[in-house]
């Protein structure tokens, strides 16, 4: 297990960049709406798992990692001075839990415990519950329902810059909601899948100073985004380890995904 926390801190090590010389300021409404929406679809849940149950019971842990493109927050830090080309992609990790139960039933957890790079911390946890009908019901493939749910976070400190004169403390909380419904068939070794659903998040900017240019002192920001959920993937299982990759799109958010995990 303290393998597998470490590769997932070394995935997160890209944010340690992000840090750098991040810049927020006067930000249109339409501007944060577009940075919260690639934040929360970057940090939604995936198992990269295909949505199968192998038997009765089954157990499965691994650490997933991957990275998004975030052009938006790209334009946004070349907007208010700084350099965007470093913000071209957030990147995404976490310790994955996965278990299947007794009527084709499975659940999943994933967790980025707080990691710190000063002066940005990022934390994020994520679960999901399903049921494979195709299992259930002896169907030659397996056909499943599920429903996911994301709570993140990345706070940093932003230096003094244009008419921001102090340090400003900036915050950005999610919460990503992707209900699907997903395909998969195994062949041999090889367990290929498609998932295909609606998605949404709910997500809060908060800052010290006004980062935005709405009228009046605003230093707070609510938002609300909604799309469509797509994703295509395969797990390949040798003996206990498995491995998987996976393609998504979250609310036009385009993400890749990778697993290492020991299948019980």
């Amino acid at each position: 297990m303290k393998k597998l926390f470490f590769l997932a801190t070394l995935s997160t090590l890209s944010f340690s960049a992000f840090s750098q010389d991040i810049q927020f300021e006067n930000l249109s409404k339409s501007q944060v709406e577009n940075v919260a929406r690639e934040f929360s679809g970057n940090f939604s849940h995936t198992g990269v798992s295909a949505p199968e149950t192998d038997g009765l019971w089954g157990l499965e842990v691994g650490v997933v990692g991957g990275q998004s493109k975030s052009p938006d927050l790209a334009d946004v830090v070349d907007s208010s001075g700084g350099d965007g080309k470093d913000f071209e992609k957030l990147y995404h990790a976490g310790l994955q839990v996965r278990a299947h139960f007794p009527f084709d039933l499975f659940a999943e957890v994933t967790v980025l415990p707080e990691q710190e790079f000063d002066p940005v911390k990022v934390k994020n946890t994520t679960m999901e519950i399903g049921w494979n009908l195709g299992g259930f019901f002896g169907w030659p493939i397996d056909v499943a329902l599920g429903v996911n749910r994301a709570n993140s976070e990345i706070s940093f400190t932003q230096d003094p810059v244009g008419s921001i004169t102090s340090e400003a403390d900036i915050s950005l909380k999610s919460k990503t909601t992707i209900m699907w419904v997903g395909v998969s068939k195994t062949f041999l070794f090889v367990t290929p899948y498609v998932k295909f659903g609606k998605a949404s998040a709910d997500s809060e900017v908060d800052a010290t100073a006004d980062i935005f240019g709405f009228p009046g002192p605003t230093t707070s920001y609510e938002v609300e985004n909604e799309g469509n959920y797509f994703a295509a993937g395969a797990n390949l299982q040798f003996a206990f380890l498995k491995l998987g990759a996976e393609i998504s799109k979250i609310m036009d958010v385009s993400r890749t995904s990778a697993k290492i995990s020991f299948d019980f």
